[in-house]
């Protein structure tokens, strides 16, 4: 009996190893699916060529804007699930709101909205623009340059509060991937 048992161990045990070298490899990247990206963002002081390493005030992280369960602006579309042409660069998202800096100080002296990597790899900037062109309305837009060649680019719009601080939002344009697009049909 004890014959019978351990070759249906050994069995069972070479048919689990077949299976996970065939097709378990699926089984280990669906169960460490990678997390959304989050990038830190910050106004520092000084330009993107001379930036203070140190932030004048920290921003929301830009991440993949995703409707959240309660969010009305879901629509027809509550999961999340992506639409209209798939092959469009991903853009993630930044909403600060309230940032302690008054907004004529930020444009009376230099200052840049700086975008890091990563919590881990802070020192490593992705995109950067500096602030400053034409205020319209007490909102100013600028463009954000890849840094490090990132790739990321993208803009920012920078808008005076009530109380005189900045609400900033972020737009921030994913690097394109390293595959062309099917050629369009000449007609």
């Amino acid at each position: 009996m004890s014959r019978l048992v351990s070759f249906r161990n050994l069995t069972l045990g070479a048919v689990l190893l077949g299976g996970l070298a065939l097709g378990g490899s699926g089984l280990v990247l669906a169960q460490d699916a990678e997390a959304p990206p989050s990038h830190p963002a910050h106004i520092h002081a000084g330009d993107c060529a001379t930036l203070d390493p140190n932030p004048a005030a920290p921003l929301t992280n830009v991440e993949p804007r995703l409707a959240d369960d309660d969010d009305d602006d879901a629509g027809d579309n509550p999961d999340n699930a992506p639409q209209g042409i798939l092959t469009a660069a991903p853009v993630l998202v930044s909403d600060s709101e309230d940032v302690e800096l008054a907004f004529d100080d930020v444009l009376a002296e230099s200052h840049a909205v700086n975008v890091h990597l990563s919590d881990e790899e802070i020192d490593t900037y992705i995109a950067c623009g500096d602030i400053g062109g034409v205020v319209i309305d007490d909102t100013l837009v600028i463009a954000l340059h890849p840094q490090n060649d990132s790739g990321y680019s993208g803009i920012a719009i920078l808008e005076k509060d009530d109380d005189g601080n900045i609400d900033v939002e972020i737009y921030l344009a994913e690097p394109a991937g390293d595959t062309e697009p099917a050629a369009t049909p000449v007609s």
